[in-house]
């Protein structure tokens, strides 16, 4: 048999490699021989008697490489994997797998490496690391402690390619990226993908490649889904495509024939509407060409007002002409009277800017005095901020005389101090006084820890004494109910059902139902005379179970219990309602083959615990019965095979009918009924409350010892602080004795270097002294620089107050002149009135005239605009407008205006949005007819297509699910269940699916397979046998399925195994891989069957390559042979 043996290295082989450094992360180095694996001259000593030993022929073949891949086109399909090499990957240093044509069966313990072999075959044909349902990043998978890891997969070849294909990938656990070789050379990602899709491999396909964590995610696809990876994995790709092409035609379908309804709607709408508004669209026609007629005499209207407006505005023009010429020929005839008074308001004009001149130089010349008075003012602040200055100079000289004074009478104090030493101080011979007297504290200190720490000691025993003191008064007080009475005998008998039920009773808010706790406890028998009866149909286990009536409440409470309490409890879950379970017979038939009741009849309790019990015991099938059944009834309760377990007299009997060896292989086991534990009205106490008494005094004389003892200690405790309180002030006392003597031998010692610091402090200041004497000095000498500025200031200040007064005479005299000038200019005017006012009312005239005629020119301009704006440059619309005012009034086109106006009121208004939308709808309507045929014709193509390509797909969708479902409902059958599979025909076709149906039970009908209606083991069983029906119809090259046997019974695993093994190594079938850690004893094997045994553990030899199973096996027989 080929086996994988993985193997240690040696310590001085790590210590040779560059990434290893230590022995903590040693890695194990695997080899798999198998029947194309090479092996060692070593391994082949001693083998030569081979004979037909298949494990010894199995070593001769050798094994494809890279350099010689030629393939095996008689036993592999093409696509199959012939070879899975792996490096520093997951568990795996080094590994090479050599799987067989046909059914590959994986086996080893749990961790060995077996779902690595799964990944490896994903993530080295290019696929995602999703489709594992593992981890997310494919650097993820490289051995601990690598940098790097290497796949390697040979395909086989198709027909007429030289050669296998061997797909090597290197996965770079730092920046999770992927490098691609192609049989030897460097390829791309997308190349490897298109050799896998040519080659019609499916990992992404449920059917054909179930992982580990995938298992429960088959039986959760959709129906649909299921339909569509059924096709993948089943059908030609013809009819993959054409069901494609159906799905994309059946969506265009659905899309045209709503884009038909909806245009043929809406243009109905449209033509509705359109017929409601047609009389109101009539009257705003006529209505608008009356509005034209009105618009166009309003127009000419405007014409007429400008043209008169033009009129006047030239007669204005001229009587404008006819003034200007009056009022020259007056200004001729009136020149000489005029001269005069023009020559004077020349001499008038001239004089005014002088005036304007001396003003200004009257203004300069104060703001000159102004300045020097202001600089006046500043050089008096500077005169006195120095004299403020000297005085300040002043005190400080005066200062640093007296501190001279105070550094002279401090150096004679420090000499004098000098010559007094004080006594010899010694700070060892302190420090040791004050040292004896610390160990004393010291060893104080030690003795009071040990005193605490024993009172802490004390003071938590007491507690726990206490504490145990309460729990026995509680289980004293709970022996006294029924109920306390069952707690303590669970807390005897079970501890962790004990534990468990009384944490589930503080947190049952935290789940989505009520979750139960052991029946011992949440049951009781309604009769007692029944109760050794029932539980004689029970086992010890059904007592202390707990109920969840959700996965994930069982889900939750197993990760409580099993991970954070660490209890070992059994819990059940039932989502099945209690009224579901009905008896298999009437009682009264039951009655008279002798049986009283069924037994779940008897139990009061939860609902969802009996009904757990007769799911788990089939209680509502199992009868009772105090007095024994006679042979007859017997023989009924036999034959009837409806009832297989009851309780009669002092006897249970149980049937066992085994349908496989026909209606007559019936075996009857029977067994004492013994007195049950539970389920009675007194149960014994055993001298329980005797004993919790005995325990409560013995805590009571032990808890006043440990009160007797800390009184003791805290009595010690006492004295030791008062001791130490005397040595503290003795240590005190020492301190500040050895402080003065220590301070004052410091003193002396810094004496010498006080006094220099004092001598340097009288030359610092000696020197400064003469510096605050200069200072002041120079002081002075800018007092009088100062005091000679501010009289030249004040001498320059008195010469601009005389250039002020002479500014100002100045321009009173020009003032003056002023004054005399306007007084000549009135006098000649009052002599010339006469001829001013004709002038001024010549003037007046033109004036007058200017006005009227700008306000002409304006109107005239402002008529011209709106005669543009009306024609708009066109020329013909002029000639129209001025035919319509040609000998008409303004007053005649009002007149024809009001006449059209009334003719207009007696239409009424319409909204014109109605017109435009009435234009514009009828444009919509064209368009609505024209798509609404393009799209008639185009939803009549699409039937026809859909019709002939659905003629095609149809029957072949039927005949193959027709064979899916004669190969699924006949393994169903070899385990005594039923199973069907059909397909749902929707009338959208978007919606057909797959529906896959079982039956376990013989009172059950045909469910449909999902995640919640079947149990772990029933869905693993469901899975594989559809996978085994789709095997002799599989398109894909090999198929994988990992630890699908997982939850199954031991029956229904043989069958299954059976039925796989029959199925995958029928001749033209594709490769098959079974991975399982387990395997039962006596199972069928083929010849076309591989097994692939993984070994690993710290027992391995260093050198895999010597674990040959070949030889085990030819040993062990020899062996058994000799004997």
């Amino acid at each position: 048999m080929p086996s994988l043996a993985p193997r240690r290295r040696s310590r001085a082989h790590f210590e040779e490699d560059d990434d290893e450094s230590s022995g903590s992360d040693t890695p194990k180095k695997q080899k798999l021989n198998g029947n194309h694996g090479v092996l060692d001259e070593e391994d082949n000593e001693g083998d030569s008697d081979g004979g037909d030993d298949s494990f010894a022929n199995a070593g001769n073949r050798r094994r494809p490489t890279a350099g010689n891949a030629k393939g095996n086109d008689g036993e592999f399909q093409p696509g199959a994997i012939v070879r899975v090499m792996v490096d520093n990957f997951v568990t795996y240093e080094h590994a090479e797998f050599l799987p067989g044509p046909n059914l590959n069966m994986i086996i080893g313990p749990n961790g060995t490496g077996k779902s690595s072999l799964v990944c490896a075959i994903c993530l080295g044909l290019g696929y995602h690391p999703k489709h594992l349902g593992r981890a997310s990043n494919v650097g993820e998978f490289v051995k601990h402690g690598k940098d790097t890891a290497t796949i390697e997969v040979e395909l086989q070849k198709r027909p007429g390619e030289p050669s296998n294909h061997i797909v090597r990938v290197r996965i770079n656990r730092e920046d999770n990226s992927r490098k691609w070789w192609l049989n030897g050379k460097e390829t791309s990602h997308k190349a490897v993908q298109s050799v896998t899709r040519k080659l019609r491999i499916q990992i992404d396909n449920l059917c054909q490649f179930l992982p580990q964590d995938k298992v429960a995610e088959f039986a959760g696809l959709t129906p649909i889904q299921l339909l569509h990876e059924t096709l993948r994995a089943a059908a030609p790709e013809q009819m993959i495509n054409e069901q494609s092409a159906l799905q994309d035609l059946h969506k265009d379908y659905k899309k045209v024939k709503e884009q038909v309804e909806t245009t043929a709607e809406t243009l109905k709408g449209h033509e509705n509407r359109q017929q409601g508004v047609q009389g109101d669209v009539d009257r705003m026609r006529q209505r608008e060409e009356i509005e034209k007629e009105i618009e166009e005499l309003r127009k000419a209207r405007t014409v007429l007002e400008y043209n008169t407006v033009r009129r006047k505005f030239n007669e204005a023009k001229q009587r404008r002409k006819e003034a200007e010429k009056r009022l020259k020929e007056l200004e001729m005839a009136c020149g000489p009277a005029l001269q005069a008074v023009n020559e004077k308001k020349a001499y008038r004009d001239k004089v005014m800017p002088v005036i304007a001149q001396r003003k200004n130089a009257l203004k300069n010349a104060e703001t000159a005095a102004d300045q020097l008075f202001r600089e006046i003012e500043t050089q008096d602040d500077r005169i006195k901020h120095l004299g403020n200055q000297r005085e300040a100079e002043a005190k400080s000289f005066q200062a640093k005389k007296a501190q001279i004074g105070k550094i002279r009478k401090s150096i004679t104090d420090l000499e004098a101090r000098l010559r007094n030493k004080p006594p010899e101080f010694s700070a060892a011979e302190w420090n040791l006084k004050i040292r004896q007297k610390d160990s004393i504290l010291r060893d104080n200190e030690k003795t009071k820890r040990e005193i605490t720490d024993r009172i802490h000691q004390l003071k938590a025993r007491g507690r726990a004494k206490t504490d145990e003191i309460k729990e026995v008064l509680k289980s004293r007080k709970e022996l006294e109910s029924a109920q306390g009475q069952k707690l303590a005998l669970l807390k005897k008998i079970n501890p962790d059902a004990a534990t468990g039920w009384a944490w589930l009773q503080k947190h049952q808010d935290e789940f989505e139902k009520e979750v139960f706790g052991p029946p011992m406890i949440t049951c009781s028998v309604k009769d007692d005379r029944y109760s050794d009866l029932i539980q004689s149909l029970l086992q010890r286990d059904d007592f202390f179970c707990f109920t969840t009536q959700t996965r994930h409440d069982h889900k939750k409470l197993s990760a409580k219990f099993y991970g954070e309490l660490g209890i070992s409890v059994t819990i059940r879950t039932c989502g099945s309602p209690f009224a579901s379970f009905r008896p298999p017979i009437p009682i009264e038939q039951a009655r008279a083959m002798g049986l009283d009741r069924y037994a779940i009849d008897l139990i009061d309790g939860p609902e969802p615990v009996l009904a757990m019990l007769c799911a788990e015991k089939r209680l509502h099938a199992s009868g009772v019965s105090l007095g024994d059944v006679t042979d007859a009834q017997y023989q009924q309760l036999v034959n009837g095979e409806r009832i297989s377990n009851w309780a009669a007299g002092q006897i249970m009997y149980r049937i066992t009918r085994r349908r496989e060896y026909g209606a007559g292989a019936v075996s009857t086991t029977t067994r004492k009924v013994i007195p049950g534990s539970f389920w009675k009205d007194q149960l014994p106490d055993d001298g329980e409350s005797a004993s919790l008494q005995q325990r409560h005094d013995e805590l009571r004389a032990e808890v006043e010892e440990l009160k007797e003892e800390l009184k003791e200690l805290n009595n010690k405790f006492q004295g030791i602080n008062e001791g130490e309180e005397q040595v503290r002030e003795e240590i005190d006392n020492l301190k500040r004795q050895k402080n003065d003597l220590q301070r004052a031998a410091t003193q002396y010692e810094s004496l010498g270097t006080k006094i220099e610091i004092e001598k340097r402090a009288q030359d610092t200041a000696q020197d400064e002294l003469g510096a605050a004497r200069q200072r002041v000095l120079d002081i002075r000498a800018q007092e009088d620089q100062l005091v000679i500025e501010r009289a030249r200031s004040v001498l320059q200040h008195k010469e601009q107050l005389s250039r002020i007064r002479d500014a100002h005479h100045a321009l009173l005299e020009a003032q003056i002149r002023l004054i005399e000038a306007d007084s000549d200019v009135q006098a000649l005017e009052a002599q010339n009135e006469d001829i001013k006012n004709r002038l001024d009312t010549e003037k007046a005239e033109i004036d007058l005239a200017k006005a009227e005629l700008d306000r002409l020119r304006n109107e005239a301009k402002t008529a011209q605009e709106k005669v543009q704006e009306a024609i708009a440059d066109d020329h013909g619309m002029l000639e129209k407008l001025n035919e319509l005012s040609e000998g008409k009034t303004v007053e005649d086109i009002d007149g024809d205006i009001e006449a059209k106006s009334a003719n207009l009121g007696v239409l009424h208004r319409v909204d014109p949005q109605v017109l435009r939308q009435f234009e514009k709808r009828a444009r919509d309507i064209q368009d609505l007819t024209r798509r609404k045929e393009e799209l008639t014709h185009k939803l009549e193509g699409l039937s026809r297509q859909i019709k002939e390509l659905m003629q095609r797909w149809e029957p072949k969708a039927d005949e193959l699910v027709s064979r899916i479902n004669e190969a699924f409902s006949h393994n169903f059958e070899q385990i005594s269940c039923a199973g069907e599979v059909g397909i749902h025909k929707d009338e959208d076709f978007e919606q057909w699916a797959i529906e896959i149906k079982v039956k376990f039970r013989e009172h059950e009908t045909l469910q449909q397979l999902n995640q919640h209606r079947q149990s772990g083991g029933e869905r693993a069983v469901s899975t594989i046998f559809y996978l085994m029906a789709l095997q002799s119809m599989a398109q894909a090259p090999f198929r994988v399925v990992d630890e699908i046997n997982q939850g199954m019974d031991p029956r229904n695993e043989r069958m299954v195994h059976e039925r796989m093994v029959e199925i995958a190594c029928r001749e033209h079938t594709s490769q098959y891989f079974l991975i399982t850690p387990k395997l039962l004893t006596g199972l069928r094997y083929d010849p076309r069957m591989r097994v692939l045994c993984i070994a690993s553990g710290e027992h391995v030899p260093p050198e895999g390559r010597k674990l040959d199973f070949r030889r085990l096996v030819r040993i062990q027989r020899a062996v058994k042979a000799a004997a």
